[in-house]
């Protein structure tokens, strides 16, 4: 070091302007970046340091934005916490306490009172609506049922007993009422899915009822033109269906037919032989 500064005391004695560089200088004045030095930082290493604590700068910054993402994702997950409630002797003892006026305690017992019955009344509403549209699924599954499979409602039949049997065994579980949905269950274990059958069906009766015409344009029940009522363009079978149907008292009369004819889906009208 002594050597150092005698060298640059040399250099300031000379007639300041020189060309000569200070020593352990650069002939651009700045200092010679040399490895170890001491006490002058290489620049590419100066800049590898800069890149390192960048890096680990932006490490720290996703590593905060992720366990920022999963608290909101904890705080919206959970959920919201129930106000306070009250009974009739707490409101009572605040306002023995000096707490709250008895007009407060009358006001929040009235806000809770308010609050359960707001909330009755939307789950009731709800209930409703689940109940209409759980009906009129298991109607129209078991319409279309009736539509593709006519023998389940032969007593004589043995589809007939095979859904009893099977309605009896759900009944008998203890998890099922004796009601349409139960009895749609049965028809589905015997039956199997309504639009799997009515696929499967409605080949086999296409082929049947081209069979019995001829291959022509009129109906199965002696040439009909298919027109006018739908249950007019029934075919043999179908007419036999619906004719037992109204002896029997499951359809009050022809009318009662349309009816049910009407929301027949595509399939079931080509198997009981009327036009699209």
């Amino acid at each position: 070091m002594q050597r150092r500064y005698a060298l640059l005391a040399e250099a300031d004695d000379g007639d300041g302007g020189g060309g000569g560089a200070p020593a352990g200088g650069s002939p651009e004045g700045g200092q010679d970046n040399k490895p170890g030095d001491g006490e002058f930082v290489p620049k590419t290493q100066f800049i590898a340091a800069l890149n390192s604590a960048e890096r680990k700068r932006e490490a720290e910054v996703s590593g905060l934005q992720s366990r920022l993402a999963e608290l909101e994702a904890q705080v919206k997950a959970k959920p919201a916490e129930q106000p306070k409630r009250y009974t009739r002797a707490e409101l009572t003892a605040a306002v023995d306490a000096g707490q709250i006026s008895q007009a407060q305690a009358d006001a929040q017992y009235e806000a809770q009172v308010n609050l359960d019955a707001e909330t009755r009344a939307e789950r009731v509403a709800l209930d409703t609506v689940s109940a209409v549209e759980r009906k009129r699924f298991v109607d129209s599954d078991i319409a279309r049922y009736k539509a593709a499979a006519p023998e389940i409602l032969d007593d004589a039949h043995e589809t007939r007993q095979r859904v009893k049997v099977e309605f009896n065994a759900l009944v008998a579980l203890g998890d099922d009422p004796r009601d349409v949905a139960t009895q749609l269950k049965a028809i589905r274990a015997v039956l199997g899915p309504i639009d799997r059958l009515e696929k499967a069906r409605s080949g086999r009766f296409q082929h049947e009822s081209h069979r019995e015409t001829g291959g022509g344009s009129g109906g199965g029940d002696g040439g009909k033109p298919r027109n006018g009522k739908l249950s007019d363009q029934l075919n043999a079978e179908g007419r036999k269906y619906y004719e037992k149907g109204i002896e029997q008292g499951r359809y009050k009369d022809w009318a009662a037919v349309e009816d049910e004819l009407k929301y027949a889906k595509p399939a079931t009208r080509q198997r009981l032989g009327i036009a699209a």
